[in-house]
């Protein structure tokens, strides 16, 4: 298979100037945790623990490492934790079946990310700037992580301008965020990976002020950001289970690092087979492999978005947004390509017709979801309906569960825990239970299904778009993206 390469749209007239200095560095800016203790859960510090994992099998240097977490080195306790394994089964069991399972086993600690140089605050995050910032040179490449929370636009009339939550409850918007980046040397490579809410603001970055009205920024800069601006994103909890995390940068880091978070192997993401995976892959990877309501996005797709069109009465070379797929595919790069076989593959489209198909599916999905109201069908579900009767039986065995506090409960949790535990697991129904509930738990929601279709959907716009772009001939939209192409098929280490 041929695939749709950069080349396409000049991709090599300026190789040779990109290569720069021999001594260029890479330097790494993290900002992570929440904005205050009870925002600040367990998977934040566990995702830079992964990243500072990854960095070390990637032989960074640690000096080349900034990391603001949370409070900083204050030994308060500042992280929220659940460690659900730690919780006596009869604790589970009691919560599970007659009382809630939420905050079961909560508490609090501080958080354990070592080398950190300060907490999460404006100050901070503008010293780094004024100080390590100012010290890179032309050719030097800077990337930032950011796991943390985020919020949306303060303004109506600006709904791009979104935010990152700092500790005490600080936000750096898009705006202060291009401001400090303008304060690096126009020849410094940026690169962003942004999983908080909202995140997709900041694929505004490219431009000045983070406005496309003001024009394109004259440094090279791209992201990659769990989704787009107007959408909450998926991933915090305070659970340390980390085989249960799904959130963006689980699956950006593992393609990079070539196993998952819990050491298991994974098949490298090469898409283009060059033999190193790019940003640009990880990407890709991740918008397959993760099952959540994210709808990623990056900074040459919002470009693209912004700057192409689709065929209209005006522009009638261009191509129209319902190409078949055949010929959509003919555009495609390895990446994008992997991207519509793979959710062809799991949505089980297939035809010319796929991007209607997907339309359609995106509508029928969001309006079963309205039909079905927030908790209308969840107790018709036969797990439930099994946990209903389980919980039926335990009552009618001891009545005194009609309430938790009861002696009788307290004691069925302590002394008699072994009696309470073996009623619940030597019920008729209890297997089935279990089997039904490990089911549910693996099955997309109705949300989560219809950001699938939005993925594809997004795919092939993005492959129309760039075609489309070419045909209208802008050499400086085109130059421009194409150094937002180029940092985006950026690596660990640089290639």
């Amino acid at each position: 298979m041929t695939f749709a390469t950069p080349i396409r749209i000049g991709m090599l007239l300026i190789a040779a100037t990109l290569a720069g200095r021999l001594d260029a560095a890479d330097q790494f800016l993290v900002i992570g945790g929440g904005y205050a203790p009870s925002g600040n859960q367990a998977s934040l510090e566990r995702n830079v623990l992964f990243w500072q994992r990854v960095m070390s099998e990637k032989q960074v240097p640690q000096e080349s490492q900034s990391v603001f977490f949370a409070d900083g080195d204050d030994p308060d306790d500042d992280l929220q934790v659940i460690d659900r394994k730690s919780i006596p089964k009869a604790n589970q069991w009691m919560a599970e079946f007659l009382g809630s399972l939420s905050d079961l086993g909560l508490s609090y600690r501080n958080h354990r990310v070592p080398h950190v140089e300060g907490k999460t605050s404006l100050q901070n995050i503008r010293g780094w700037f004024d100080q390590e910032g100012a010290s890179m040179e032309d050719g030097d490449r800077l990337l930032i992580y950011v796991t943390s929370h985020g919020n949306d636009s303060r303004e109506r009339n600006e709904p791009h301008n979104t935010s990152i939550s700092l500790w005490d409850g600080e936000r750096l918007d898009v705006e202060e965020f291009v401001e400090l980046l303008d304060k690096l040397s126009d020849g410094v490579q940026v690169s962003v990976v942004m999983v908080q809410c909202h995140a997709g603001g900041f694929a505004r970055l490219i431009y000045n002020e983070g406005n496309p009205d003001r024009g394109l920024s004259k440094q090279s800069r791209c992201g990659f950001f769990a989704t787009v601006y107007d959408r909450p994103a998926a991933g915090c909890t305070p659970d340390i289970d980390e085989s249960t995390y799904v959130e963006y940068s689980t699956y950006f880091w593992e393609a990079l690092a070539g196993h998952s978070r819990i050491n298991q192997p994974i098949e490298p993401p090469d898409y283009n087979d060059d033999g190193y995976v790019s940003f640009d892959e990880a990407h890709a990877y991740t918008i397959l492999r993760s099952d959540t309501i994210d709808l990623p996005v990056s900074t040459s797709g919002e470009f693209l978005g912004i700057e192409s069109m689709f065929q209209d009465e005006q522009h009638p070379d261009l191509l129209p947004r319902e190409l078949d797929y055949d010929e959509v595919l003919k555009f495609a790069t390895a990446s994008e390509h992997a991207i519509l076989e793979g959710l062809s593959e799991q949505l089980e489209l297939s035809g010319p017709d796929r991007l209607s198909d997907a339309d359609r599916m995106t509508r029928e999905n969001r309006s079963r979801g309205r039909s079905r109201g927030r908790y209308r069908g969840r107790r018709d579900d036969p797990a439930e309906r099994l946990r209903r009767q389980i919980a039926s039986h335990l009552r009618h065995r001891w009545p005194e569960l009609a309430n938790l506090l009861n002696p009788t409960s307290i004691e069925l949790v302590t002394s008699r825990s072994d009696e309470f535990i073996h009623a619940v697991e030597d019920h008729p129904d209890y297997e089935r239970y279990r089997e039904l509930a490990r089911a549910e738990s693996q099955q997309l929601d109705e949300q989560e299904k219809r950001v699938k279709y939005e993925r594809f959907v997004m795919a092939v716009e993005n492959v129309i778009l760039r075609e489309n772009l070419v045909r209208l001939g802008d050499a400086n939209a085109i130059d421009h993206f194409h150094k937002i192409v180029e940092n985006e098929n950026g690596s660990l280490p640089r290639n």
